[in-house]
């Protein structure tokens, strides 16, 4: 099972018990986690898929490249530069 579904379904229920029982924070525990949860999905699945319309929605998609340039150069220059090897090898 997706685990977000699972916490997702915790603060909804979370929220359904203060509501219920009148524990107002219990409530806002689960107000708090459940409106985090729907960010978190939102901004996720934003910096995948386009959204029509939505400035900036998609952009790992359309700077695919540039980023994977990045990260490669990245991983080049600070964990296989010259200085960080010979400190390797002199142990």
């Amino acid at each position: 099972m997706n685990k977000s579904v699972v916490t997702n379904v915790i603060a909804a229920l979370a929220v359904i018990a203060g509501y219920l029982l009148a524990q107002p924070i219990l409530l806002t525990v689960g107000l708090f986690a459940l409106s985090g949860a729907v960010t978190n999905l939102l901004a996720i699945h934003m910096l995948f898929e386009k959204v029509p319309f939505l400035y900036g929605s998609g952009v790992i998609a359309l700077k695919f490249e540039s980023f994977k340039v990045a990260i490669r150069n990245l991983i080049l220059t600070e964990f296989f530069s010259e200085h960080k090897i010979d400190k390797l090898l002199s142990k």
